[in-house]
């Protein structure tokens, strides 16, 4: 009876080391290196498949370096057994995994390993290279606009120094802010302040250009001259008022009073203005001519003088 009971003892001894050996991780060197392409490797088990035995393993930790790995060296990996997978085919994770051919001469799996971190390797120095050109890249529109920036910053100033008469109060106060706006870095200014004081002064040359075309046309009626005098801004645009005051309809009834029709929307837009910059005063000045006579003779006189009185 002894001898029976040692005996199953014995066999449930090795029985049970059998199980826990199939299931416990085994060493490196069993098999897959221990931190190949960046993750820990296990053994999970042995598994017949259609096309011959195979060892199940499961790569447990990032998966970002077997990602890149896998994207790059695909096929070199997957002729070691190399894929994704899970753990349980209807509830698992999809994690990396390796069905390793034990039929296979060890090179086989050593050589895909090696295939990917040249790979990996070449990658990076591709990567590498593309940032360091994009920077390059990068630097060189940052000069080009730093250099253009601070040519359309020093434009703005040299206009308005030049020609200060041409900017209305709204656009000269948009300049001041782009001219105080901080630096983006050292001397440079931002690229939204450089496209902000090129559009300023390409407007204001061209209110001067229409100005200018006009005078060109009727040189008698020089009004962009005669509106640089601030006594006469000061009264055509009395007269602007004047005007208007008398224009309550619009000039929709033709009664000789206030506005023509020609002028009459200019007119009001002009006369609801605070003041008159040197542009609007010349647009006032042909208007208001037009209709001089229902004017006082002294404000006729302060505008256009005797020579147009």
């Amino acid at each position: 009876m002894l001898t029976l009971l040692l005996f199953f003892i014995a066999v449930g001894g090795v029985v049970l080391s059998a199980y826990a050996a199939a299931h416990q991780p085994i060493h490196a060197e069993a098999a897959l290196p221990g931190a190949a392409l960046g993750l820990t490797w296990r053994r999970a088990r042995e598994v017949s498949t259609r096309n011959g035995p195979r060892v199940f393993w499961l790569g447990d930790g990032d998966p970002t370096a077997f990602s890149r790995a896998y994207r790059v060296a695909r096929e070199e990996l997957r002729t070691a057994g190399f894929s994704w997978g899970t753990a349980q085919p209807n509830n698992g994770q999809l994690q990396p995994v390796c069905w390793e051919d034990p039929t296979l001469p060890g090179i086989v799996l050593t050589t895909a390993l090696a295939d990917a971190e040249e790979a990996l390797a070449a990658e990076d120095i591709r990567l590498a290279d593309e940032a360091a050109a994009a920077k390059r890249d990068a630097d060189r529109l940052a000069g080009f606009y730093a250099t253009d920036s601070r040519t359309a910053i020093e434009a703005l100033r040299t206009h308005l120094a030049k020609l200060d008469w041409a900017w209305s109060k709204k656009k000269r106060e948009l300049a001041a802010a782009v001219l105080a706006e901080p630096m983006q870095y050292d001397d440079v200014p931002t690229i939204r302040a450089g496209e902000t004081a090129r559009r300023l002064v390409r407007e204001v040359d061209a209110a001067i250009a229409r100005v200018l075309e006009r005078i060109s046309k009727n040189p008698s009626q020089d009004w962009l001259t005669l509106a640089q005098d601030p006594d006469v801004r000061d009264a055509v645009h009395e007269g602007t008022r004047i005007l208007s005051g008398r224009d309550d309809d619009m000039a929709s009834v033709r009664n000789d009073s206030g506005w023509g029709k020609s002028h009459s929307s200019a007119g009001h837009v002009l006369a609801a203005e605070e003041s008159l910059s040197v542009i609007q005063a010349s647009q006032a000045l042909a208007a208001v001519h037009r209709h001089r006579r229902q004017l006082p003779d002294d404000l006729r006189l302060r505008i256009f003088g005797a020579a147009h009185f």
